[in-house]
């Protein structure tokens, strides 16, 4: 062995030991410092400074599994109605509507919160849920009653949602035929309806001489009539006019008039008034309840008035009443009516909106409560169990043969043209032929 290595390594040993115990008595530890020239030294490696922008993300445990959104517990539900369903009233119709929506709530564990807005005007149901949509959304409200143009302009406008995948439950038999037509815009669901106003031809039956049967009673010898001849949807011709054939609507679903039918029309009102049947008040009356009070007062034999003011006005009828209403049989009829229409936006206040709406369609509850309101139902189940059987047998038939008014955009059009034609031959004695071509060129 060479002498030199020998006593290198030697000197190294020695070195080592001597370190070993002065780090013992010192407590400090300098092995680490100390670089042996038989041990190789360690590499460290360290992460190369990348920039956090340019850095790839390391995926989570969770990354690329389907996350599921627990949709939250409705705990309450808001409800819009009209005054005249107020249920804190005393009436009724009131006991028993707020009796239902308390059981609702019950049921399910939540709250109902109700707020009153009137059918029509500024602060009315339509205008609310527009204002609401656009400045305060947290204030929508998720059920609320709508008449039927209010529904068609909501449906237009988004404010309301569609019901075909919330509910089958207007599909069923047990609706009149205007009624599933109500909850129709463009053939998709949009409400649940619950009460309908068709026109009513009523008579005094008292009187020894009734009207014979259908519109061509309004002529009848000896037996006076009266309607709001200054009514601006024009209600009455419209429907005596599509009782005689006529159409509303081209084949391209624009508006229009017949010639024919409406020449037949206003001939027939002619013939009335020519006879002396007309009532002269008639081109002051714009609406049903001023046609009633001249009824009620006995000044005229018989009026066309929607159902709803005759049911209104029944209780008001006693035995020394100089009227005994009566509805005259009629082959058409028009009429609308109230639905619930479901604003929600949330799926699960949807359901509960919908489930609701179901709950306060039940025959066996709209029975009794449409009764005591004194609105006719929707559904002939329900009808069946009104107590007055005279009445309901003549409601029946009534809603059996009653079309759905046409809609906005139509009336609009032809509402006018009808209104000033009827105008033009009962009190500036217009020619009925005459007076019809010009209706219907009005619309050309």
């Amino acid at each position: 062995m060479n002498t030199n290595n020998l006593h290198k390594r030697r000197f190294w040993l020695s070195l080592t030991v001597l370190t070993l115990l002065a780090s013992t008595l010192t407590g400090c530890t300098v092995l680490e410092q100390i670089q042996l020239p038989w041990v190789q030294p360690s590499v460290e490696l360290t992460q190369p400074n990348i920039p956090a922008e340019n850095q790839t993300p390391q995926p989570t445990q969770a990354e690329g599994l389907p996350t599921e959104t627990v949709e939250p517990t409705p705990t309450e539900l808001t409800v819009w109605l009209p005054p005249e369903m107020n249920p804190e009233e005393e009436t009724q119709a009131a006991v028993l509507l707020r009796s239902r929506l308390d059981a609702f709530a019950q049921s399910q564990g939540i709250e109902i919160k109700l707020r009153l807005k009137a059918m029509s005007g500024a602060s009315g149901m339509l205008e609310s849920l527009t204002a609401a949509s656009v400045a305060a959304p947290d204030a929508l409200p998720d059920l609320l009653v709508l008449n039927r143009r209010d529904l068609e302009t909501a449906a237009l406008k988004s404010l309301i949602v569609p019901l075909d995948e919330l509910t089958t439950i207007v599909d069923g038999p047990d609706w009149y035929p205007f009624a599933t037509e109500m909850s129709l815009i463009q053939s998709v669901v949009y409400g649940i309806p619950f009460v309908g106003d068709p026109l009513a031809f009523v008579y005094n039956r008292s009187q020894a001489v009734q009207p014979l049967p259908d519109w061509a009673g309004i002529s009848t010898d000896g037996v006076t009539f009266a309607f709001p001849a200054e009514d601006p949807q024009a209600t009455f011709p419209l429907t005596l006019y599509l009782a005689m054939g006529g159409a509303v609507m081209d084949s391209q679903r624009r508006p229009m008039l017949d010639e024919k039918p409406l020449t037949d029309t206003l001939t027939l009102l002619q013939q009335a008034k020519n006879l002396g049947r007309i009532h002269p008040d008639v081109f002051q009356l714009e609406n049903g309840l001023q046609t009633w009070e001249l009824f009620a007062e006995g000044d005229v034999d018989s009026v066309v008035v929607p159902v709803r003011v005759l049911l209104s006005n029944l209780g008001q009828v006693d035995e020394a009443a100089v009227i005994a209403p009566a509805l005259n049989e009629v082959s058409l009829t028009t009429g609308s009516g109230w639905v619930w229409a479901v604003a929600a936006r949330s799926p699960a206040q949807q359901r509960l909106a919908v489930a609701l709406a179901e709950n306060l369609v039940e025959p066996g509850f709209l029975a009794g409560w449409s009764e005591a309101f004194g609105q006719l139902p929707m559904r002939p189940s329900a009808l069946k169990s009104w107590k007055d059987e005279q009445l309901r047998t003549a409601l029946d038939s009534l809603a059996a043969v009653a079309k759905l008014t046409p809609g906005t955009e139509v009336l609009n059009s032809v509402a006018p043209a009808l209104h000033d034609a009827v105008i033009a031959v009962l009190r500036d004695d217009a020619d009925p032929k005459e007076a019809a071509q010009k209706a219907v060129e009005s619309l050309q």
